[in-house]
């Protein structure tokens, strides 16, 4: 998603607070009694990511939390990004192994893409409804207030770095020009200059390691426009857009700044002002701002073109569909497509590589489903589907649907409580609750019925 640099919000919403492990430190957030932070105290289990599942093997669920969660993978686990911090979930056990969370406030949470780091942003001082309408609305809103960044070790949860920030409006509203994302490398930031900068700054002292100079070349226009940094773990991708209209994507090196290699729309067609970017496991998926129809009708946008973050190469620019068959989903595996079969609201899948050609295929009849373009997760051995209406019948179980690769059948695992239908997630939610991690396949469950607090759930 693009936004505009006058208002580059990034929403984040809800809040939480947990009793978790509280240790003393003897400066600045070690004195603040709001943080409550756990290190590693069993080792990781070292699960590998799963090639299939057969069944559920753990529930963790915090009751008291509230509000909007997500996931994050990590070299051993997962992260579940929380309102009011972070916890560090063994992948095989589905136990905890380190976490931050601070009361009281909401917070900022960000994971480098190899999830070796873990920042956690949040206020100075308590922010809640209690503060006044007045203050909160009318003098922070507009100057902001004092934050700190903590950053974490991704394996053991040891803390590594702390900077004072200041942020210039809530936690939940910080966009792509307030805030730094998280690297291996550091903490990379844009300037709001008219062609765009960007610097790196360290983990461990904040101090800057390296900086550029315009990033873009808009000719007579300025930068209008731009996407958060896709990050990967030997690129950095930044996607703007020129007030004229045209649309660029320049790759920089973590370590040092240089440029890997640029893009304009006149380079490449599919670079367009109303298309985006997104990484897709280690390629980068760009949509070209047009449409792509969908079996039960309507539309939405298809991302075609696949990049190398580090080269620039161009490594698959679509496939055909038709007769039938639709794109469900862009990876760095392929193409997966949907292939409707004679039998209403009954489908198979194809994965194809990224020049097209068909790998792997699952029976013609192996999904039941109304959502036959969503909650896919493609694995080495089958494809998983989360069905959350179940097999449609109102109040039925809600499951995961697993089709191996090369066979007929397709099996599945129930989920042990109804979860909401498709129209409940977003596009999102689905990416950020529903992925496969080292030791397990993992799902927020998002309850048909109201309920407080979150889970977490692994199958494997």
């Amino acid at each position: 998603m693009s936004v505009p640099l006058s208002r580059a919000w990034w929403l984040r919403a809800g809040a939480a607070t947990a009793v978790v492990v509280a240790v003393g430190a003897c400066t600045a957030w070690g004195e603040d009694p709001r943080v409550l932070h756990s290190t590693l105290e069993a080792e990781w289990s070292g699960g590998e990511v799963p090639g299939t599942i057969s069944d559920q093997a753990w529930e963790w669920s915090d009751e008291e939390a509230e509000g909007d969660s997500s996931l994050s993978p990590l070299p051993d686990g997962v992260l579940v990004r929380l309102p009011d911090g972070v916890v560090a979930l063994d992948g095989v056990s589905g136990e905890e192994r380190w976490s931050l969370r601070v009361e009281e406030t909401r917070v900022w949470s960000d994971v480098s893409a190899s999830g070796q780091r873990v920042h956690v942003l949040f206020p100075d001082e308590p922010r809640s409804e209690a503060d006044g309408d007045e203050t909160v609305e009318d003098s922070e809103e507009e100057t902001g207030f004092p934050g700190r960044r903590l950053v974490l070790d991704g394996t053991t949860g040891e803390v590594i770095g702390e900077h004072e920030e200041d942020l210039p409006g809530d936690v939940e509203e910080l966009g792509v020009f307030d805030v730094e994302s998280a690297t291996d490398a550091g903490l990379f930031g844009l300037g709001t200059e008219p062609q765009l900068s960007a610097s790196m700054r360290s983990d461990a002292d904040g101090s800057e390691l390296w900086g550029t100079g315009d990033l873009f070349a808009c000719g007579d226009s300025k930068v209008a426009r731009a996407d958060r940094p896709v990050v990967f773990p030997e690129a950095v991708v930044v996607r703007a857009e020129c007030g004229s209209g045209q649309a660029q994507m320049t790759a920089l090196d973590p370590d040092d700044g240089s440029t890997l290699w640029s893009m304009t729309g006149d380079e490449n067609e599919a670079l367009v002002a109303d298309g985006g970017v997104r990484r897709a496991g280690t390629l980068l998926a760009v949509h070209d701002g047009t449409s792509e129809s969908e079996p039960q009708g309507g539309s939405r946008y298809a991302e075609t073109l696949v990049v190398d973050p580090v080269s620039g190469e161009v490594v698959g620019e679509g496939t055909e569909v038709g007769d039938g068959r639709f794109l469900a989903a862009t990876s760095d595996d392929g193409y997966l497509v949907s292939t409707r079969s004679e039998t209403e609201r009954v489908f198979g899948y194809e994965l194809r590589d990224l020049d097209g050609g068909v790998v792997a295929a699952t029976g013609e009849e192996a999904v039941r489903t109304p959502a036959v373009l969503r909650f896919l997760l493609p694995l080495e051995e089958a494809l998983v589907k989360l069905e959350p209406a179940g097999r449609g019948a109102e109040g039925g179980d809600s499951v995961l649907t697993v089709a191996p690769w090369g066979a007929e059948e397709a099996h599945t695992v129930a989920l042990p409580r109804p979860v909401a239908d498709a129209g409940a997630w977003s596009d999102s939610a689905v990416r950020e609750g529903f992925l496969a991690v080292p030791g397990a396949v993992v799902l927020i469950e998002r309850p048909r019925e109201d309920r407080d607090g979150v889970t977490i759930l692994g199958f494997r």
